[in-house]
């Protein structure tokens, strides 16, 4: 095994382990919002008319890990498609290369204008998709917890 595998499987296992610790994140959520509830229905910050399994879907909705899951998605996303990236941009080099009549020198693979080439191409890739998502974060972005707890308590009043 090369060590550039290496390094691929370890970023891997890097980013599976980032995914477990969100999927434990949200997981966990519903009751650190229940104890979230009760704590400030204790301490008057909230008021006890509000439902608190309402309370607790708009916690999860307002305060779960939503842009770290989206960052690791974006960087499983990134890492899966390397390989394939990297595959793409050596066909066009090389088509382009052949085409401009094949001479030895720079152009050729392995030497460092192609290697300065290929990063700048994954790069701009991998740029544009995490414009992309967090494009997609902000126009998709939940409202926040106090936002959530007024309209709750509007709810409250119309009853």
């Amino acid at each position: 095994m090369t060590l550039a595998e290496i390094s691929y499987y370890g970023l891997l296992i890097a980013l599976v382990t980032w995914a477990a610790g969100l999927a434990w994140r949200w997981y966990r959520l519903p009751d650190f919002a229940g104890q979230v509830y009760d704590s400030n229905v204790e301490k008057n910050l909230l008021s006890g008319e509000i439902d608190r399994d309402a309370y607790i879907e708009s916690y999860v909705k307002t305060e779960g890990p939503r842009s770290a899951t989206y960052r690791c998605a974006s960087a499983f996303v990134a890492l899966l498609a390397l390989p394939s990236l990297v595959t793409a941009f050596n066909w066009m080099w090389d088509t382009v290369w052949r085409f401009l009549g094949a001479i030895e020198g720079p152009f050729e693979r392995g030497y460092m204008l192609h290697t300065f080439m290929t990063f700048v191409f994954v790069m701009a890739v991998v740029v544009a998709l995490l414009y992309v998502v967090t494009a997609w974060y902000y126009r998709t972005r939940p409202p926040t917890l106090a936002e959530e707890v007024k309209r709750l308590q509007g709810k409250q009043n119309e009853r």
